[in-house]
């Protein structure tokens, strides 16, 4: 009985749902199963399920970190020489985070000075990520941005060097970084290279003499679209992506080339003589050089096959970036979709109680009707279901498996009758007339308008539903249209973008 009577507790303050990344006596992991008798958690990291008594649940502190959002927020804390002008490192911090790809740009991390400790300045930084999957990389890419950061800067991490006898630890880096990547090694590499090969020793030579050598971690870039053309960058050693702006999506990108060692990159803005029009970030630690404008220009004065040379590789790479560009493209409306269906599906969580439940001064009136209204939001629901079911066939266990995700995750199993709802789902997808928009499947949507959001439940139902098999097909979508021409809810975004571009291939 206790345990009962801490379930309907924590039923009725509603602090966990199924899907919540949650903490619970320093326990962390997703809410697997919840019953009148205890909750399930299953840590993510280590695949092992927890199981809590309803009534110790009730009486601990609950860290739920899906709400009031599925967006986390964590932070990291490090500590700086008392030299280290503070302004300056979390100007150079923020800088290394501008082209992020885990840690969220909107909103920006925060930096906070806590205060001066014997060691120096303690600082931290809070930053925001999606969900529990990036937990760790967006961890590792802020660690590593503070260090790329300290080092371009020749900034100090305190460990209390003095008690250590430990000097400068740039100097010594750069010391090791010029036995392993000096000049020597930079001549090895041109003359292994396909473009560099056929040039003389000595002029080889000369230009290995000139170049500069950068290391950066992730997501540290060499340089930036609109930057001024300075010559060519060779990897010595790590890997250097290649992205491009996606056209109306502001600061998004995509990959479409990728660089490893004894690859140049830069070659387009340095032979149309232009401002750079990608971006080039370190994906893993990464070792360059960067090959100056005037000493390339006298290498091609000397041997003027190069420059003939390179202008066959760009071309060459500019036809495969264009393949890789146009999987790029499809992957990142993917990962839109994905994000905007997740948003949806946060909406209806967080909105489903006032959109099935009237205001208790009416709640006593409207027990029997609410039982009717409910099940035409789930007879709408499920018709909706179906119809973007149908357009690749039967019903099938996948489809069902995401139908009880998306009731329980949304919180609607509270209001409905999940199995009715399976049969329901099942029985309108095998009529011969669900795609027909005059047919009776179609008409069920229009149960779901009486109520306020119910046209919105059936809309993030149907648009999950066009993802379960991969990326939603054309007749998928155009059901999503007609779903949403009948309910009245505005298509997503993404939808017409990838109509847009399935319509053009």
């Amino acid at each position: 009985m206790k345990e009962v009577f801490s379930g309907v507790a924590l039923n009725a303050t509603q602090a966990l749902h199924i899907g919540d990344y949650v903490e619970i006596d320093g326990v962390y992991g997703q809410v697997y199963e919840i019953n009148w008798r205890s909750i399930s958690v299953k840590n993510p990291h280590t695949d092992s399920l927890y199981i809590f008594p309803n009534s110790g649940v009730a009486d601990r502190t609950i860290l739920n970190f899906s709400e009031p959002t599925e967006r986390f927020k964590y932070y990291v804390r490090f500590t700086v020489e008392l030299s280290a002008p503070p302004e300056l490192v979390m100007r150079a911090i923020a800088h290394e985070l501008e082209k992020s790809r885990y840690v969220r740009r909107e909103p920006k991390p925060d930096f906070n000075m806590l205060g001066y400790t014997k060691e120096g300045i303690e600082i931290r930084i809070r930053y925001y990520f999606d969900g529990d999957d990036p937990w760790w990389d967006a961890q590792n890419e802020m660690i590593m941005a503070i260090w790329t950061a300290m080092r371009k800067h020749r900034l100090r991490i305190s460990v209390n060097r003095h008690l250590l006898g430990s000097g400068d630890e740039w100097s010594e880096l750069d010391q090791r970084q010029e036995v392993d990547f000096g000049v020597e090694s930079v001549l090895g590499v041109l003359r292994r290279s396909k473009n560099f090969s056929g040039c003389s020793n000595k002029s080889l030579s000369e230009l290995a003499s000139t170049a500069s050598v950068l290391s950066l971690n992730p997501p540290g870039r060499f340089f930036e679209p609109g930057a001024a053309t300075d010559g060519l960058f060779l990897v010595l050693d790590g890997h250097v992506a290649l992205y491009r702006k996606v056209p109306g999506r502001g600061d998004s990108e995509i990959k479409i080339e990728g660089c490893c060692a004894g690859d140049v990159f830069g070659l387009q803005s340095f032979i149309e003589r232009t401002d750079r029009k990608l971006l080039a970030q370190a994906e893993q630690y990464s070792v360059v050089a960067h090959l100056s404008e005037d000493a390339l220009r006298r290498l091609i004065d000397d041997h003027p096959e190069l420059q003939a040379m390179l202008e066959t590789d760009l071309s060459v790479r500019r036809a495969q970036r264009e393949k890789d560009a146009e999987a790029a493209q499809r992957q990142f409306l993917a990962t839109l979709y994905a994000d905007e269906r997740r948003k949806l599906s946060e909406d209806i969580r967080q909105n489903v109680d006032e959109m099935l439940e009237r205001p208790a001064l009416h709640h006593f009136l409207s027990l029997l009707s609410s039982k009717v209204r409910h099940e035409d939001v789930l007879t709408a629901t499920m018709a909706g279901a179906a119809i973007v079911a149908a357009c690749r066939g039967g019903s099938d266990q996948q489809e069902e498996a995401y139908l009880r995700r998306a009731m329980a995750e949304a919180d609607l199993l509270r209001h409905m009758d999940l199995e009715h709802g399976l049969d329901l789902f099942r029985t309108y997808t095998s009529m011969d007339d669900v795609s027909a928009p005059d047919g009776e499947v179609f008409a069920m949507l229009d149960r779901a308008s009486e109520m306020k959001g119910g046209p919105n439940i059936v809309q993030a139902v149907a648009v999950g539903m066009t993802g379960v098999h991969g990326e939603p097909t054309q007749k998928e979508l155009q059901a999503l249209r007609a779903i949403s021409k009948r309910t009245g809810v505005e298509v997503p975004r993404w939808a017409r973008e990838i109509k847009g571009q399935q319509d053009g291939e």
